[in-house]
């Protein structure tokens, strides 16, 4: 798949990538009971369950060229996952994003994200891509034009995630929500 992706890029306008971790199905299932309970008190647009993951890197518009050199550098950056505990309900009141994600107190058990997080950014910047200078702040998204209202009021119980996969992505914008292709999967020790 690959390689036809590889091909297919070059010539073609730039496109929208990001680096991701997705869930598996299961817990895909489980992520979208939150999402559903948060919809029924914000409204505004959930997110469909072959969309729910965590961003660790957008890249935004990205010429064909350089989503090429992309997609063959990355079958060869082994990454380590673990488990996360999500347990924590939380809005950005600016793109009014209602998301889940792991507790503050969690820090310490996410060290290995954090690790990945860095370590796919070195990468990328010695292909020359600037590494924002935001926060890292681990979360999946549930909704997008949430209504107003306290995400204190939403109790779930926690779900256990291991990522399934670890991908580069192609995000196409479309009237009911992105569209996301897989370009290339980092493999997973």
């Amino acid at each position: 798949m690959e390689q036809s992706w590889a091909a297919a890029a070059v010539g073609q306008a730039p496109q929208r990538i990001f680096f991701g971790l997705w869930p598996s199905a299961e817990t895909a299932a489980q992520i979208m009971e939150w999402a559903h309970e948060a919809h029924a008190l914000f409204g505004g647009r959930i997110m469909r369950p072959e969309t729910l993951h965590l961003t660790l890197a957008f890249l935004g518009g990205t010429p064909a060229a350089r989503v090429s050199e992309l997609i063959q550098a990355v079958p060869d950056w082994q990454v380590r996952v673990e488990t996360m505990v999500l347990r924590r309900l939380g809005r950005f009141a600016g793109p009014r994003i209602v998301w889940a994600g792991p507790s503050q107190d969690d820090a310490q058990s996410l060290d290995w994200l954090d690790t990945l997080h860095d370590d796919l950014w070195i990468r990328l910047e010695e292909m020359g891509w600037a590494r924002p200078d935001m926060i890292f702040r681990p979360h999946i998204s549930l909704l997008r034009k949430a209504g107003s209202g306290d995400v204190q009021g939403l109790r779930r119980p926690p779900i256990i995630w291991t990522p399934e996969r670890c991908v580069l992505v192609a995000s196409t914008p479309g009237e009911g929500g992105s569209c996301y292709r897989e370009l290339a999967r980092l493999p997973i020790s």
